[in-house]
């Protein structure tokens, strides 16, 4: 049986976090096309190794002036499909042009995209698409397609894509059936595959925040998060909102830094596969450690931690649970007072708005920051829910937008039903409010 944390990391350092959340507190600067192609070339497990973009513009000119009646017709072909890069709206499988790497090296894309594919990569898991994905192409797309797979190949093992073990196993299942369900309408997922990553990025951050001082109570389960539509209005007695809206979230993405910082110290050696903070914490109390040696060294690093930073002295952790709970609260006690510390925090939480959570958050006047669900989110999300059902009861519509993290009190429900419909893929069994079925639009 392995031991549960690796006693000789129990060592006083820095706060560095490295796994699990995605930004840092500079410098994320993300590109989510890059991410949208390595998630993709993870999903698919095939990756192109190394091919210029204008190589393979030169591949399919000598290629089609050999079979065009014209060949003066590859400049109007140059225009539509290159110019613009329009040829990335062909088919899913040109995305993996934004993905290129070889062993764990990422050829092109930030330190930043790469964490993002790391995420997105694990809530993916074992689980792959078919390759390739079927288009409907016509004969020209098709023999540019055909160019490009010859520079298509597979790939074993997890290439650039450090496994971790997921910290929220109820979104892992949501987002293999939103993938797979993208994967059998490939225009669809063209169109959409970045918003529902940028949906996900930021409904994980969120939920992450949301379950990081649950780590007693085994595997995290879906946390009430509330969202309004952003054609309402928002009323300060809204309690729902109030409590569980964007305050809630706010005070606990506060705690992400400090505790999966802290969390860092308690994981095994580099090369082992990072736990959630509720695993670690299940393995150390399922540990038959007879001679407290887990007691001893977690009590051990706590007084030289308190001192180290300076925190008020506590009596020793006479349990394991009592030696986590200090454990955790004096990394959280370190950035109250600390003005440097405080900053640092304060700018792991400034990123996390800035580069995640755009356009999730508005400012509605007395009310305050509220988290909004705008239009194309909202049919995005809906058309993910219902997946590949024909259509769902409103009741399990907003269960599964619930598991994916996103919930509405009944007003935002009423006037969510007035919106389908306006778009007419809603169906009213009969006159009572209960039996509407609503329809995906894809």
């Amino acid at each position: 049986m392995m031991y549960p944390i690796t006693l000789k990391k129990l060592k006083v350092g820095n706060n560095i976090v490295d796994s699990y959340l995605p930004v840092r507190n500079s410098n994320n600067n993300i590109d989510w096309k890059i991410v949208t192609g390595l998630v993709l070339s993870y999903a698919l497990k095939h990756k192109i190794d190394d091919y210029d973009f204008s190589q393979f513009r030169d591949d399919c000119r000598s290629d089609l002036q050999g079979v065009l009646e014209d060949p003066e017709f590859w400049s109007t072909l140059e225009r539509m499909y290159f110019a613009n890069y329009d040829v990335f709206r062909v088919s899913p499988l040109f995305l993996l042009f934004h993905a290129q790497f070889s062993n764990d090296k990422i050829n092109v894309g930030s330190t930043a995209d790469k964490r993002l594919a790391i995420l997105f990569s694990n809530l993916i898991g074992d689980f792959s698409l078919n390759y390739p994905i079927q288009d409907n192409l016509n004969f020209i797309e098709q023999r540019m397609l055909d160019k490009l797979v010859k520079n298509i190949t597979p790939f074993l093992g997890r290439g650039p894509f450090t496994e971790e073990q997921p910290y929220l196993p109820y979104m892992v299942e949501c987002f293999k059936s939103d993938l797979s369900f993208l994967a059998e309408h490939p225009k669809y997922l063209l169109q959409e595959l970045t918003n529902t990553l940028r949906l996900y990025a930021f409904s994980w951050c969120a939920q992450l925040a949301l379950n990081i001082d649950n780590w007693k109570d085994g595997v995290p389960k879906s946390k009430s998060l509330f969202f309004i539509l952003d054609s309402e209005k928002a009323s300060s007695e809204r309690d729902m909102l109030n409590r569980y809206g964007y305050k809630l979230f706010s005070s606990q993405s506060e705690k992400l830094f400090p505790m999966l910082s802290a969390l860092e110290v308690l994981q095994w050696e580099k090369s082992e596969k990072k736990r959630p903070l509720w695993q670690v914490y299940q393995d150390v109390i399922n540990y038959p450690d007879t001679s407290f040696q887990i007691l001893n060294a977690l009590n051990k690093y706590l007084s030289e931690f308190i001192e180290n930073r300076k925190l008020e002295a506590r009596e020793q952790a006479s349990t394991l649970e009592s030696a986590f709970n200090q454990f955790f609260s004096v990394s959280l006690e370190q950035f109250q007072d600390k003005k440097d510390r405080a900053a640092v925090n304060r700018n792991y939480i400034n990123e996390l708005e800035r580069e995640i959570c755009t356009g999730f958050i508005q400012v509605r006047g007395r009310a305050g920051k509220v988290l909004v669900l705008n239009q194309d989110r909202l049919l995005l999300l809906t058309n993910l829910t219902v997946g590949k059902n024909d259509k769902l009861r409103l009741h399990e519509l907003l269960r599964g937008f619930e598991q994916r993290g996103f919930y509405l009190d009944n007003q935002s429900a009423q006037t969510l039903v007035a919106f389908y419909e306006r778009m007419g893929n809603v169906e009213r069994m009969s006159d009572s409010g209960d039996a509407v079925y609503v329809r995906k639009t894809v």
